[in-house]
């Protein structure tokens, strides 16, 4: 029995070897997870002209603009909030507010105006703001129309800021070296609207994963 046990050993020991092998491998082509894509309701913006009606209830319908305050002031509600909210939360606040006064309404609500999709540039690049979003656009294409980036700016270390709701930001680091050579391509993020990227003139030290949005007033002298 002694000697079984040893003999056993070896003739299992190759098979061992060969499953670490493939565990080790399926480790290390296994993808990084990339930055979380959204498909997010529209969210109500100042200056988005709104066209909200009653349906039994014309008399009450109105075609107002959301004040850069971000609020509305409605002849059955009188004023109230709408910035952030989608056109279904809004809806849904209205039918609150004006039950007082009305038995079981029906509101609907148009976006008769609106802001067009954006994204912000910002940091050593030579023309820092705000651009419209046509069709699909990368990181690189970005800093391209905000006119290329600073010499000396650090390219290994370029930030993306990416809404993950009202109060929060995803934030994802871009080494824009690995960006341009064929096996890297991942690297040059596609932007969606209110993304935000940030080009430094050094090294950024620790940068926790998601950060409030109220933090992006460090990176950007402009309002979001």
């Amino acid at each position: 029995m002694n000697r079984i046990a040893p003999i056993l050993v070896m003739a299992l020991l190759p098979a061992f070897v060969i499953l670490a092998q493939d565990a080790d491998k399926a480790v290390s082509t296994t993808p990084a997870r990339p930055m979380a894509e959204r498909s997010p309701r529209y969210r109500i913006q100042p200056s988005d002209v709104l066209d909200i009606r009653f349906r039994f209830s014309p008399e009450f319908n109105q075609e107002i603009a959301v004040e850069p305050d971000g609020y509305i002031s409605l002849q059955i509600t009188g004023e109230m909030k709408v910035d952030g909210l989608t056109i279904a939360e809004a809806t849904e606040q209205i039918i609150q507010k004006s039950a007082h006064v009305l038995r079981d309404p029906t509101v609907t609500i148009s976006l008769k105006e609106f802001a067009k999709p954006a994204i912000y540039v910002g940091g050593n690049v030579v023309k820092p703001g705000r651009f419209e979003l046509h069709g699909q656009m990368s990181v690189t294409d970005a800093l391209a129309t905000a006119g290329g980036m600073i010499p000396g700016s650090n390219d290994s270390e370029v930030v993306l800021f990416r809404r993950a709701s009202n109060q929060m930001v995803e934030v994802k680091r871009i080494n824009l070296k690995k960006a341009i050579s064929k096996d890297a391509l991942r690297e040059d993020v596609m932007l969606q609207p209110n993304d935000s990227i940030y080009v430094s003139k050094s090294i950024i030290g620790k940068l926790e994963r998601f950060m409030n949005v109220t933090h992006l007033g460090f990176y950007f002298p402009i309002p979001f």
